[in-house]
């Protein structure tokens, strides 16, 4: 009985371990996509763009590295208006198959580059967007000196039709959600973390009320 019980926790043990490996693969594919699109940022920078681009220097770029990307999700418009408290929060997040990388020169965040899936395959579709970074970068570096997880733990979350953004984690088995940027009328402040089912609460009259066009 022992020996099955054994058997038995060794295999929940090395399903989980797949399944996290499983969620990080991706990642590892984008490695070598993103290093050959750090080389063409680096032919995108010029003396014209490179403030706009996030830069100090238009030199700056040709000694950049990556930082560690962050997976993105987004919340859609039509699963958060049919929301419940006490409901699925997992079920609200749509993973997009981007990857945010920071744009790094001398340990400091400068700029960005987006990866995206398509089909089999990854791309850089996006380069710059240095202020959202930042912001970003500097949520996540105060949020793990306080939860002391790794970077790794944590995810973009997006509410595009309400032009929210959020870091996401998990904590104790918890979902939770840390806004970005304040927002005195929903009483959100950058930087503090908040369960996400109380996050979703609080969005909700807007996500129902809200006509589906861009603000």
């Amino acid at each position: 009985m022992r020996l099955l019980l054994s058997l038995f926790i060794a295999l929940l043990l090395a399903a989980a371990q797949a399944r996290a490996q499983g969620a990080a693969a991706p990642f590892s594919e984008t490695q070598p996509v993103a290093q050959k699109a750090l080389k063409t940022f680096s032919r995108l920078v010029t003396k014209e763009n490179y403030k706009r681009m996030g830069f100090e220097d238009p030199e700056e770029v040709r000694t950049a590295t990556l930082g560690a990307p962050l997976q993105d999700f987004i919340v859609r418009l039509d699963k958060l208006k049919k929301y419940e408290p006490g409901g699925s929060l997992d079920e609200l997040l749509t993973a997009t198959d981007q990857g945010i990388y920071p744009v790094m020169v001398k340990g400091q965040v400068r700029s960005s580059i987006t990866i995206s899936k398509t089909g089999e395959s990854w791309q850089a579709v996006s380069f710059g967007g240095p202020n959202f970074i930042k912001l970003i970068s500097g949520t996540l570096a105060e949020n793990t000196k306080a939860t002391r997880l790794d970077s790794s733990a944590y995810q973009v979350i997006r509410v595009p039709s309400l032009n929210l953004f959020f870091l996401g984690f998990r904590l104790n088995n918890e979902l939770m959600f840390v806004p970005v940027t304040d927002n005195a009328r929903l009483k959100f402040k950058a930087g503090a973390g908040m369960k996400a089912e109380n996050v979703f609460s609080a969005v909700l009259p807007e996500a129902k009320a809200h006509n589906g066009l861009p603000r």
